[in-house]
């Protein structure tokens, strides 16, 4: 009995460490498809830390997500991410669009800065083409809630009435239904989660009673353009857009969140 016993103590040592190859390697493939795919949507250099997906299945984590500055800005990166938590299944990895039942991002850094007249996260919002020609498939997302934690916009000097870095703590905010309009279950391009985040973001700091009011209109200003383009909705429903905008911009202190439709 004895032989057999090793040989069976052998054989599940080579599957557990089969086993951790395999998954020591599929969060290689998430880290890599990850910063492939947000660098072809944003049109922008984005670098992930790690990716790691939970051995039982059901959450992802992303580690250190960072966008680089849009051409002609001096900050390395526009955006960076703490820790994102996604829950989402093993299955829904491989279909399009991905379903994500809830996107947590962990303390963002939105550097906002201005060259040449233009706001940093406007200038790569123009930049990105409406449609994805890339011979690539990309990633599209329907995500049922997205939620924002100890968030800080760094607002750079040489935008009107800052002549030293202000960092604005944003409140936690909650969005919902993104990808999923109207119940169309089309998904939303990794550049339109983005640019509604940076929106949500820069509305809530253009909530601050640190920041000068001629900085607040333009930081609403820019805002709802970027959120408008973003959800590509403009041209299809202005209001309804515009609606969404301004539950987004909600005043400090409440939960933003787009209304269903």
């Amino acid at each position: 009995m004895k032989p057999l016993r090793r040989t069976v103590l052998v054989l599940f040592s080579l599957l557990v460490v089969a086993g951790a190859i395999a998954y020591l390697g599929l969060d290689r493939i998430l880290k890599t498809t990850v910063e492939k795919q947000s660098s072809a949507s944003l049109k922008l250099s984005t670098t992930l830390n790690s990716a790691r997906l939970s051995l039982f299945g059901g959450k992802l984590n992303l580690n250190r997500l960072r966008i680089a500055s849009p051409q002609g800005f001096s900050a390395p990166h526009m955006l960076e991410l703490g820790d994102t938590d996604l829950a989402v299944s093993y299955g829904q990895l491989r279909k399009d669009p991905i379903h994500v039942q809830s996107l947590t991002l962990n303390q963002p850094r939105l550097v906002i800065e201005q060259s040449n007249g233009a706001l940093n996260f406007k200038k790569a919002m123009d930049r990105m083409p409406a449609s994805d020609n890339s011979a690539e498939k990309p990633v599209k997302l329907v995500i049922d809630e997205l939620n924002i934690q100890q968030a800080q916009v760094v607002i750079h000097p040489g935008l009107p009435g800052v002549r030293e870095e202000i960092v604005v703590p944003v409140r936690s905010i909650s969005m919902k239904n993104i990808g999923n309009a109207g119940g169309a279950q089309n998904g939303a391009a990794i550049k339109d989660v983005v640019m509604q985040v940076i929106s949500a973001l820069a509305g809530a700091a253009a909530e601050s009673d640190s920041l000068p009011p001629e900085l607040k209109a333009i930081l609403h200003l820019n805002a709802k353009a970027v959120l408008v383009e973003g959800v590509h909705e403009l041209a299809k429903d202005p209001a309804k857009a515009l609606e969404n905008a301004g539950a987004i911009f909600a005043p400090a202190g409440r939960s933003a969140e787009p209304k269903k439709r």
